[in-house]
């Protein structure tokens, strides 16, 4: 096996400390690599720029299993920087819309299932009949249930994955075939260690997140230090028991690099003008790139089961930041939540608007991560 591909999904575990089945297993990674190749046509043929007006509709035409990996898969892929987290007219806000052709009374039920889609149904704009669920929520995918497919509405792209073709794919490939049952991880890799780059990063203020200027010393310890770094395997230490968590924080690269192809052909799709040297355009829509990496953190987060948290665990973060010393109070606290397979409660799932009310000073790994996409890229292209 290549050195650089690893097999992270084994070591996931449900809430109650039970093995997800190998069939789960082996259908994460086929949605995973039969997704990726799909919206990387379809986004190259469809470059959404900040002020776009469209969005994707993917249609699934079916609701067995398999496609219902495909929807988690989508789900955790697809997110643009047209997206608008407030706006008037609700078809303005550039969602990526995910249909399923559907019967099933129960089928809700079944994509909270945890090898689905867990918890994001709960926090979706959610549509199936005459219902609407979280009319207004801020996340950028959102889920209906139709019983036939739909018609292209205003600003839609519809893109249609038919259970057919789903089927053919998953029934071909042969077990073993680590292009698709592996991963590599350099990405990944490279992604985890921009956040141990210590104090040049922690101590800049939160004030001007996307001042990208204020970022040139990080980025330049970053890639002249942390870039020149051998990429590390990240998933050959087993996980103890009751400690999911770590390897969920670790999983969260690969999702989030897994879309870095999609960030860097955006920007080639703006470079109007054939700039050679594309940085300046990274710097230009850092704020659009950063809202959306947090729209995309968020649903990650809800379909690997975390929850935001709740009125009584927000009152008691309130409480905290009154107090003497708060900073290390409320570090300890969120990390209580954050880091137990019980609770799986993180204070950053909130809209992008309030993120910058209650804890600004994260906002500032989504800008710089951003700016080090071209890099990783390019390190990994030459590797």
């Amino acid at each position: 096996m290549n050195n650089y591909k690893e097999k992270p999904f084994e070591q996931l575990r449900k809430k109650d400390g039970s093995h997800f089945s190998e069939d789960t297993i082996k259908n994460w990674y086929l949605a995973r690599a039969y997704v990726l190749e799909f919206l990387s046509g379809k986004e190259k043929e469809h470059l959404f720029s900040p002020d776009s007006n469209e969005h994707f509709h993917v249609v699934l035409t079916g609701d067995d299993s398999r496609m219902l990996f495909i929807a988690r898969q989508v789900a955790l892929s697809a997110h643009y920087i047209n997206f608008k987290e407030e706006c008037e007219e609700e078809q303005s806000h550039c969602r990526t819309i995910i249909s399923i052709v559907s019967k099933d009374t129960n089928i809700r039920q079944r994509l909270s299932k945890e090898e689905y889609l867990c918890n994001l149904p709960k926090y979706c704009r959610y549509v199936e009949g005459d219902k609407v669920d979280n009319p207004n929520s801020y996340i950028d995918i959102e889920l209906h249930i139709v019983s036939v497919p739909p018609t292209k509405s205003k600003h839609e792209v519809i893109l249609t994955i038919k259970k057919d073709d789903v089927d053919n794919f998953f029934n071909r490939v042969l077990d073993g075939d680590e292009d698709i049952f592996a991963i590599d991880t350099r990405k990944a890799f490279y992604a985890g260690r921009m956040y141990n780059i210590g104090e040049t990063i922690d101590n800049l203020p939160a004030e001007n997140i996307h001042h990208t200027k204020r970022y040139t010393m990080a980025l330049n310890v970053y890639q002249y230090e942390r870039l020149t770094e051998k990429p590390q395997r990240l998933f050959d230490i087993p996980i103890e028991e009751g400690k999911q968590y770590k390897l969920k924080e670790t999983l969260s690269n690969v999702f989030c690099s897994d879309c870095f192809e999609s960030r860097a052909n955006i920007i080639k799709g703006l470079n109007s003008t054939n700039l050679k040297d594309v940085t300046l355009l990274w710097e230009k829509y850092n704020e659009e790139l950063s809202k959306s990496e947090h729209a995309r953190w968020v649903v990650e987060k809800l379909i690997m089961g975390y929850r935001p948290l709740d009125e009584k665990e927000h009152h008691k973060d309130e409480e905290l930041r009154a107090q003497f010393k708060s900073n290390t109070k409320l570090k300890k606290y969120h990390n209580s939540l954050k880091r137990s397979d019980i609770e799986l409660a993180h204070i950053d799932l909130c809209s992008y608007r309030d993120l910058r009310r209650i804890n600004p000073n994260d906002l500032k790994y989504d800008s710089f991560l951003m700016l080090a996409i071209p890099k990783i890229l390019e390190k990994v292209k030459r590797q």
